[in-house]
C-alpha cells in the first residue's frame, strides 16, 4: 500500500497555477480571476478592500464576485480537479464529509441569507475533503462544496418521520448528494473510504452507500434495532456483548468554552486535555429498516460495528465513546485500528472550516447577497486548504525540509526578517512555521499558532516577498 509522502500531498507553488485551468467564457474574467487568486493568497485574512491596491481594484474585485457568468462552481472547478489528481497518485484516501454554518452580522438583510436571530443571518455548507489514508494523513483538496438555506418551519411544527423521509429538500439528503458528487468525480480511480459524523446516521444512506459499493465509516448517533448471532435486540446490547478485541492509548485535545453559541458548547460541551485509554469491541450485525421507512428499502442491511468506550475517564469529563459502522473487513485487531484511526481524521474537516473562518476571515466579508458571498467562497476555500496542509506538514513532519512548503526566494526572505534570524541554513517546516506564526504576532508560550495569527504571518511574508521580487528587478534594469 502507498503510503503519502510530501511530493504526493504538496500543492503547487502557487494556487493562482492550480485555480488557472477554470473556464469563464470571458479572457478578462480569467485575467480578474488569477489577479484576485494572488492578492487573496497575500492576504487571506484581510478585508477585501484592504487586499486591494486602489479603488480601481476595488471595483473590478466587486464587479467579478456580481458578475452573472462567475459562479461557484466554475472557480471551483480547477481545485477540484487538481485534488483529484493528488488522490488518484494514492491507493486509498479518506473523504471526510461534514457541515457547517456560515454566520454574517449586520442589522442590514443580504439577499437570500436565512436569518438566525437578532443581527445575524447565514447559510450552511456540506464540504467533502479529501485527505491522504496512510502516511502523513494530509489534505489534498476539496472534492465536493455544496452550499444551501435551511428553510425555516413554523414555530411548534414538527413532520412526521414518514412526511421527513419524503421531503425532497431535507437535509440529510446533502450528505448522499456529496458522497454521489464524489463517486461521479473519481469513480475507480480512487479508492475512497468517506468519513462521516454522527449526522451520517441514516439508514437511507447506509443503503445507498452499500448499493453502490462504497467504503465508509460512519459514527452512529442512534440505538438502532439489530439482529445477530444470539438473536434480535438493541445496538447497545450487541455491542455490551462483545468481546474486548484491543485497547489503544490516544491524546483527547482540550475543548474551551470560547464564545460558541449555547447549542454548540452543549453538544460538545467544554473538556480538559487527556490521554485517555480506550477499549475497542467489534460485533456483526444486521442493521434492522426502520419502522417508518417504505417496504421498499431493504429490511435489513449486514455491517460491523465498532464500539469504542473510553476506560476510567476523569471525574466529571465525559467519556469518549463512538459507535462506528462500517462495510470494511475487521477479522485483524490492525483493521480494527484502521477503521477506529480514520475516524479519529474526521478532526482535519473541522480544521479545514477554521482556517476558512478564521484564517481566511470568511465570515467577516462584507458582501451584500448570498450569490456573491458563495463566489468568494469558491476563491477562498483553496486557500484554506493551502493554510491547512501547511500547518499540517509542519506538525506531522517537523522535521522535514522547509522547501517542502516554501520556495527558495520565501526562505531568503524570511531569513532576512528580524523574526527569521535565528533560522539556519537548513530549517525544519516546524522552524518555519514559528517564524511565520511569530510574524503574525504568536507567543512561543502561547503553545501552538492558531489560525489567526499563522494567517497574518502568511501575509506579511508573502508582502515581503513582492517587495523583495520588485527591488530585485529594479537592480537587473
Amino acid at each position: 500500500m502507498a503510503r503519502s509522502s510530501q511530493s504526493d500531498v504538496v500543492p503547487r507553488s502557487s494556487l493562482v497555477e492550480e485555480m488557472a485551468g477554470g473556464e469563464l467564457g470571458d479572457q478578462r474574467l480569467h485575467e480578474r480571476r488569477d489577479r484576485l487568486m494572488t492578492v487573496l493568497e497575500q492576504h487571506p485574512d484581510t478585508a477585501f478592500p484592504d487586499a486591494c491596491a486602489d479603488d480601481a481594484e476595488v471595483e473590478a474585485l466587486y464587479r467579478f464576485l456580481r458578475n452573472r457568468r462567475v459562479s461557484r462552481e466554475a472557480l471551483i472547478e480547477p481545485h477540484v480537479v487538481a485534488t483529484h489528481g493528488r488522490c488518484a497518485a494514492l491507493d486509498e484516501v479518506l473523504v471526510i464529509h461534514d457541515t457547517t454554518d456560515m454566520v454574517f452580522a449586520g442589522a442590514t438583510a443580504r439577499a437570500g441569507l436565512a436569518a438566525l436571530g437578532k443581527g445575524r443571518q447565514g447559510f450552511w455548507v456540506h464540504a467533502a475533503l479529501a485527505v491522504s489514508a496512510e502516511g502523513l494523513r494530509a489534505p489534498l483538496g476539496v472534492l465536493s462544496l455544496r452550499p444551501f438555506v435551511r428553510k425555516t418551519q413554523p414555530p411548534g411544527t414538527r413532520k412526521h418521520e414518514r412526511a421527513r423521509f419524503e421531503d425532497p429538500d431535507k437535509e440529510s439528503r446533502h450528505w448522499g448528494d456529496g458522497v454521489a458528487a464524489v463517486r461521479r468525480r473519481c469513480g475507480a480511480a480512487v479508492h475512497a473510504i468517506h468519513v462521516m459524523d454522527r449526522a451520517g446516521d441514516s439508514y437511507e444512506l447506509f443503503t445507498a452507500m452499500i448499493a453502490q459499493q462504497d467504503r465508509f465509516v460512519v459514527r452512529l448517533t442512534h440505538d438502532r434495532r439489530v439482529v445477530t448471532e444470539e438473536g434480535p435486540g438493541m445496538l447497545h446490547e450487541a455491542t455490551a456483548r462483545a468481546a474486548l478485541r484491543c485497547e489503544r492509548q490516544v491524546t483527547v485535545a482540550p475543548r474551551r468554552a470560547g464564545n460558541r453559541p449555547q447549542q454548540a458548547r452543549k453538544k460538545h460541551p467544554p473538556r480538559e486535555g487527556r490521554l485517555a485509554t480506550l477499549r475497542v469491541r467489534v460485533c456483526r450485525v444486521a442493521l434492522q429498516r426502520p419502522a417508518w421507512l417504505p417496504v421498499t428499502a431493504p429490511r435489513a442491511l449486514d455491517v460491523h460495528v465498532v464500539s469504542v468506550a473510553e476506560a476510567a475517564a476523569p471525574a466529571g469529563e465525559e467519556p469518549v465513546e463512538w459507535h462506528l459502522i462500517t462495510t470494511e473487513p475487521v477479522d485483524t485487531v490492525e483493521q480494527v485500528l484502521r477503521v477506529v484511526d480514520w475516524y479519529r481524521t474526521r478532526w482535519m474537516i473541522e480544521e479545514f472550516f477554521k482556517a476558512l473562518k478564521t484564517g481566511c476571515a470568511y465570515e467577516k466579508r462584507q458582501l451584500e447577497s448570498l450569490a456573491t458571498l458563495l463566489v468568494a467562497l469558491a476563491l477562498l476555500a483553496p486557500i484554506a486548504w493551502q493554510l491547512l496542509l501547511l500547518r499540517h506538514l509542519a506538525r506531522a513532519a517537523p522535521d522535514g525540509v522547509a522547501t517542502a512548503v516554501l520556495s527558495p526566494r520565501q526562505l531568503q526572505v524570511l531569513r532576512a526578517a528580524p523574526a527569521g534570524a535565528r533560522l539556519d541554513a537548513t530549517p525544519t517546516l516546524r522552524d518555519v512555521l514559528l517564524t511565520i506564526a511569530r510574524m503574525g504576532g504568536h507567543l512561543r508560550q502561547n503553545g501552538d499558532p492558531g489560525w489567526l495569527v499563522l494567517g497574518r504571518g502568511m501575509q506579511k511574508l508573502l508582502w515581503m516577498e513582492t517587495g523583495w521580487a520588485a527591488a530585485h528587478d529594479g537592480r537587473r534594469m
